[in-house]
């Protein structure tokens, strides 16, 4: 089968390569929490190849598809959604996901609140390093997670083969950022969250915060099973410099998408 496919911001490639093979299976895992999130991830999976979906028992669907690297070896992806927002409920969604389709990387994807003075709303931040923060009786703890050096390199071939300034001709143009994210493991929502504050008051690199990460983490280094490593995608809702609003989280989670999506042919696991 030949075919020619182009994803926003990557450069237009014709392959042959052999249809998706029918085992349960997927290189690349895509972890989401709100509907928001998934409905963007769908809507990009749905421009993929082969996109279907199936249940995990009583769970919520999976939805599959498959896009090619640049060598046309297909990269399978598997999607989930966490059944409700949560770092404990993040992290069994990872379990199940490790445990039925052994992906070598999975990807949370979605929302977050930017901190960095350099993100705006709509922009989208790729991470392979995470601060956390436990709250203990008296004390925080500050954790910082780096993911495996090659997920790094991936990043880095990424970041230089597409444009860091991601133009789109309705107007929702964006921008690419790489830096730390920081996860509270406790709701993050409101711009003015003490949470917020301490994060980059430890870390003055942080560029956004979210809340589920630090659940991921846990599970991933407690036995992630088959995965060499985790990513975070995430697209700018709001930041400390404006009012608490929803105005921002459909684009936001369509650009995190659409970046997840541009992602996956540099993820297969013999890149």
């Amino acid at each position: 089968m030949t075919y020619s496919f182009r994803s926003p911001g990557l450069p237009r490639v014709a392959s042959r390569v052999p249809a998706a093979p029918t085992a349960v299976k997927a290189e690349v895992g895509v972890l989401t929490v709100l509907p928001v999130e998934m409905r963007a991830v769908v809507a990009a999976l749905k421009r993929m190849y082969d996109y279907g979906a199936r249940r995990l028992g009583p769970g919520s669907p999976v939805h599959e598809a498959w896009l090619p690297d640049p060598r046309g070896r297909p990269v399978r992806v598997a999607a989930v959604q966490a059944p409700r927002p949560g770092p404990e409920s993040a992290a069994r969604a990872f379990r199940a996901l490790i445990e039925e389709y052994r992906p070598a990387t999975v990807v949370l994807t979605g929302l977050a609140g930017g901190v960095g003075a350099q993100v705006a709303p709509g922009d989208v931040v790729l991470s392979d390093r995470l601060v956390t923060t436990r709250l203990l009786p008296g004390a925080r703890r500050v954790q910082g997670n780096a993911a495996a050096a090659t997920l790094g390199y991936r990043l880095d071939d990424f970041l230089t083969a597409v444009p860091l300034v991601q133009e789109r001709g309705n107007g929702d143009s964006f921008r690419l950022h790489r830096g730390p994210i920081g996860s509270g493991g406790v709701p993050v929502e409101d711009a003015r969250a003490e949470i917020r504050r301490w994060l980059t008051q430890v870390n003055d690199q942080v560029l956004a915060v979210e809340t589920e990460a630090v659940g991921v983490a846990r599970a991933f280094y407690e036995g992630a099973g088959n995965a060499r490593g985790r990513l975070i995608v995430r697209g700018i809702a709001d930041t400390a410099y404006q009012r608490k609003g929803d105005d921002h989280r459909e684009l936001a989670a369509r650009h995190a998408a659409e970046v997840t999506a541009m992602l996956v042919p540099f993820l297969h696991p013999a890149r």
